[in-house]
């Protein structure tokens, strides 16, 4: 005996896909058709990138940048104020320290100073001796040094 399908309700199907959505129709140009873009009249820039496009990501940046610097200015702003209240709240005391440890930071700093100055002024010092004995030697008279009166 031979089997005959099983009837269609019990049979196991998908359900069919839904059908595509109907494409949409192209236009119809009507009259000659425009003439090909030409590279002086479209609107690209460098290497094919839209003169737009650079705008806009030139006057992103821009604003990214402006607003950091801005927003790093508030915070220095803010942080010296509060240095400054941290100041004006503190007690004497401690004040006089904060004032001798700045005193003591400034010596540091001028001791290295004073001597490169002095080293300078000694070295202008020869120098304007070197000048003086060569004058003499060439038998003139060196008006650098003399004062105004005329006197040397």
């Amino acid at each position: 005996m031979s089997k005959s399908p099983a009837p269609k309700s019990q049979m196991a199907s998908r359900p069919s896909p839904p059908p595509p959505p109907p494409r949409p129709r192209r236009p119809i140009r009507r009259g000659p058709p425009p003439p090909p873009p030409s590279a002086a009249s479209s609107a690209r820039g460098i290497s094919g990138v839209s003169v737009k496009r650079l705008v806009y990501t030139g006057a992103f940046a821009a604003v990214t940048a402006v607003g950091a610097i801005y927003g790093a200015g508030l915070k220095t702003r803010q942080e010296r104020k509060q240095e400054v209240h941290r100041i004006l709240e503190a007690p004497p005391e401690d004040r006089i320290a904060d004032l001798e440890g700045r005193r003591a930071a400034l010596l540091a700093q001028r001791r290295p100073l004073d001597a490169k100055l002095a080293d300078l002024r000694a070295r202008m010092r020869a120098q304007q001796e070197e000048a003086d004995k060569a004058a003499a030697a060439a038998g003139q008279v060196n008006n650098s040094t003399r004062k105004p009166d005329g006197t040397a």
